[in-house]
């Protein structure tokens, strides 16, 4: 019996998912616990493995399609095995997906013996990420010979049809490419049935000399999902801003007088971030308040105290969280560090990574910008931003003339939760617990 491929469960939050690649083809052998293919929700892309071994017999659900979690997006059959015959009548076994074709058994077993078109006078067995392909790339279905156990079109047929079809530009237009020295390749058409025309040429070749300029870019799911949570933080959390500069010369020195020993006794170096996760963490013990989140009348203050740490990727922003970072310790708090940094730029974080987050911490500090706003990160009620470090003169109170370091650091809040002074002592006892590291990180 055919093992269902299923979108998994990506979290408590997540409706929906996008295969973004598969990593096995129709007809391949597969290994259980095997990854076939890859599937993006929210912020979230990971691998998803084989439920069983066998043979990858049926893809129904193309690459950039989303479907919601649990439909079934492929079948895995046994060696040698094939499907049930009237599998094209039956709808697909999971919430949210329909059945594309509705073809009786007595259909599909005339067209496993033929290998002419299907003809047009009744309906076409077709899986749906065929037909959605054929749809995209203006190919009628009628035209094509279907290879499939039970005389269905599969993917790889409309595949096949694409690749022999002849290039849908006009004379024109062509003409107009080598002028302009524009490659029609990949070029998407306005005209009839995706026909590329003179118009899309001159505009390609317009985007081709000012690079960047005219482009339209579909936005992934990351960056829909930043979206929707940045408005939904701005429209519906009033946000509060406080600033105060923290002079960093003593947690620099910090840092350099335990460097060398702490990365020769654990193999981990420890950066500023690791540092100010820790302090922040400690300073949340003493205002409890700033781990909290609203729900409906009630505020909620969480058990544990997860730092989200703000990770900048080439497509969006991802902020996977430190789990219990008061109770941790340093060591603990740079391999967690290491471990969720990496994977956020690899694509493998958990959605559970990302949603325990209870407080946030973000930086520009590597850049020239010394102080800026941050949105919250729902449904937190907190955010620490950071700016570039700087250099200053000051009179020391010897009379002498002398440089120290500071930062510009900022707390945003949601007013609904925060009032002002309460903000200003937590920013104000954050600052001194980073003016004085020895005595706040001694125990550690």
């Amino acid at each position: 019996m055919a093992t269902e491929v299923v979108i998994p469960m990506l979290g408590v939050t997540v409706e929906k998912g996008k295969i973004v690649e598969w990593l096995k083809n129709e007809g391949d052998p597969v290994e259980r616990g095997e990854s076939i293919f890859v599937v993006e929700a929210d912020k979230v892309t990971t691998e998803v493995e084989s439920p069983a071994t066998g043979i990858l017999a049926r893809i129904l659900v193309a690459p950039e399609e989303e479907v919601p979690v649990l439909t079934v997006v492929g079948l895995i059959t046994e060696p040698g095995e094939e499907l049930p015959a009237d599998y094209a009548a039956k709808p697909v076994s999971a919430p949210g997906l329909k059945a594309s074709t509705s073809v009786p058994a007595e259909a599909a077993a005339a067209n496993l013996a033929s290998s002419t078109p299907v003809a047009s006078s009744g309906p076409v067995a077709i899986v749906p990420a065929a037909r959605k392909l054929a749809r995209e790339k203006g190919i009628d279905i009628s035209t094509i010979a279907p290879s499939g156990p039970n005389g269905e079109i599969l993917l790889r047929d409309v595949e096949a049809a694409v690749a022999v079809s002849s290039p849908k530009s006009s004379t024109l237009a062509r003409r107009y490419a080598d002028i302009e020295g524009v490659s029609l390749e990949g070029l998407e058409g306005t005209g009839v049935r995706g026909r590329i025309m003179r118009s899309d040429v001159q505009q390609a070749a317009v985007v081709a000399k000012r690079p960047g300029l005219g482009m339209v870019i579909p936005m992934k799911s990351m960056r829909q999902t930043i979206a929707r949570r940045i408005s939904e933080s701005a429209f519906t959390a009033p946000h509060i801003y406080f600033f105060t500069d923290v002079y960093l010369d003593p947690l620099l020195n910090f840092r350099h007088d335990i460097l060398t020993e702490f990365e020769k006794e654990f193999g981990l170096r420890v950066s500023i971030n690791d540092l100010l996760i820790k302090a922040a963490a400690l300073n949340i013990l003493d205002f409890p308040v700033l781990n909290a989140t609203l729900k409906e009348q009630e505020i909620h203050i969480a058990a544990e105290i997860n730092i989200s740490l703000a990770v900048a990727l080439d497509d969006g922003l991802i902020v996977p969280a430190i789990a219990s970072a008061d109770r941790a310790g340093l060591v603990d708090i740079v391999r967690q560090r290491i471990d969720l940094v990496k994977r956020a730029r690899t694509g493998k974080l958990t959605m559970a990574e990302i949603e325990r987050g209870t407080f946030t911490i973000t930086s520009l500090a590597q850049y020239d910008i010394t102080h800026f706003t941050a949105i919250l990160n729902p449904p937190q009620c907190g955010i620490l931003s950071v700016g570039k470090t700087q250099e200053e003169l000051y009179l020391s109170e010897e009379g002498t003339v002398k440089t120290r370091k500071k930062a510009a650091f900022g707390l945003s809040v949601d007013h609904r939760i925060i009032d002002g002074a309460l903000a200003a002592e937590f920013l104000e006892a954050f600052k001194q617990k980073l003016e004085r590291p020895f005595f706040t990180f001694m125990k550690f």
